[in-house]
């Protein structure tokens, strides 16, 4: 059997493309430049990097995703990777308990540790990875939808089985991988007018949900986006708060030991952590979560709008922090950790609601 490195070696794409050779220069002229953002600057998808072979080594694999997700368990210990343009979600652990049914599927740990809501219809692309790096040779596999944007990576860590990483590779491997076709921008989904949404029905339903989960066929019957119903229904179901506040939010829970769920996603993937949080820093534009198996990264800078939303349910009134980017796109979304059927965590609606009084107290004195 051929070793890992030389498997990938034999299936070197063209390294001396127009391509390569731009995001050479670029990576020169900014050593520290991340891949997603060279992409940006050289007006190409992620996705069509890794094509070109730029900076790493990667293989096509078939598009046989549910398939390949049943076989991630045998990777072992690994790290799982979703971001969207403003937030990026680490999280580390053994993939389980993996469920498909059509287009959707779940993968939900006993551990809570991987936690993803899979929307595999949006996943177009996916490859395997090798970057040399000062501490070694990085694996991964990495997915991307159709305009070449990634859904998720999948990052070994030095835990994690390589023998069934190069099987999972020999099995799915591409002989000869038709051109990279990417569409130009994703499909647009259209909403009524503010005027043209009937808001009193809106909200008459929106008290009546029995399950938070219900919201997204609220959505769907009124024809309006997350931030449309937001505006319409008004307080107390959802009331904008100061993002700059979120920090003294999460360094308050990082001294206490409530247990949240911070969620990030994209088109074709939702991750999600639930547990207690230890270390909040900023870095410059971002504010990180930097513990050893969980790492957030949001970039404040893109946060346009941040919505406390009550949602109702059988159990009582659900809490979320929500933050949004200038184009209405979900960036990050908080609640308190709960089981169903039972009623929130106190601590936790307590802590969000503080945004609200400081927001009041800030009123009043101005």
């Amino acid at each position: 059997m051929q070793s890992l490195n030389t498997l990938f070696e034999t299936r070197q794409a063209n390294s001396h493309s127009d391509l390569n050779a731009r995001y050479e220069a670029l990576i020169q002229a900014q050593p520290k430049l991340r891949r997603r953002n060279a992409a940006d600057l050289l007006a190409v998808a992620e996705a069509q990097l890794l094509e070109a072979q730029c900076g790493l080594s990667s293989l096509r694999l078939d598009n046989r995703f549910a398939e390949m997700i049943y076989d991630f368990p045998q990777l072992g210990y690994l790290m799982t990777l979703t971001r969207n343009d403003s937030a990026v979600h680490e999280r580390k652990g053994i993939y389980d308990n993996v469920s498909i049914n059509g287009p959707m599927g779940l993968v939900i740990t006993q551990d809570r540790k991987i936690d993803l809501r899979i929307i595999i219809s949006r996943w177009h692309a996916g490859f395997a990875v090798l970057e040399q790096t000062p501490k070694g040779p990085r694996y991964s596999l990495q997915f991307f939808d159709n305009t070449g944007d990634a859904i998720q990576k999948i990052y070994l860590q030095p835990e994690s089985d390589l023998q069934a990483y190069q099987t999972l590779l020999e099995k799915h491997l591409t002989v000869k991988p038709d051109t990279l076709v990417l569409a130009a921008q994703h499909d647009e989904q259209t909403y009524l007018t503010d005027a043209e949404v009937d808001s009193v029905s809106l909200k008459r339903d929106w008290r009546d949900m029995r399950n938070v989960h219900q919201f997204f066929g609220l959505l769907k019957k009124h024809q309006v986006s997350r931030l449309q119903a937001f505006r319409l229904v008004g307080e107390p179901l959802a009331q904008r708060f100061d993002a700059s506040r979120l920090e003294g939010l999460l360094d308050d829970i990082a001294k206490s030991d409530l247990s949240i769920m911070c969620f990030v996603g994209n088109r074709g993937n939702i991750q999600i952590h639930t547990g207690p949080i230890n270390i909040v820093r900023s870095m410059g534009p971002w504010l990180n979560i930097l513990d050893d198996e969980f790492n957030l990264h949001l970039l404040t800078s893109n946060i346009d709008s941040a919505w406390l939303v009550r949602k109702p349910s059988a159990d009582g009134d659900i809490t979320s922090l929500e933050l949004y980017d200038g184009a209405g796109e979900t960036i990050a979304q908080f609640f308190g950790q709960r089981e169903e059927g039972n009623p929130e965590n106190t601590t936790w609606r307590h802590f969000a609601e503080r945004l609200l009084e400081a927001e009041t107290n800030l009123e009043v004195e101005a």
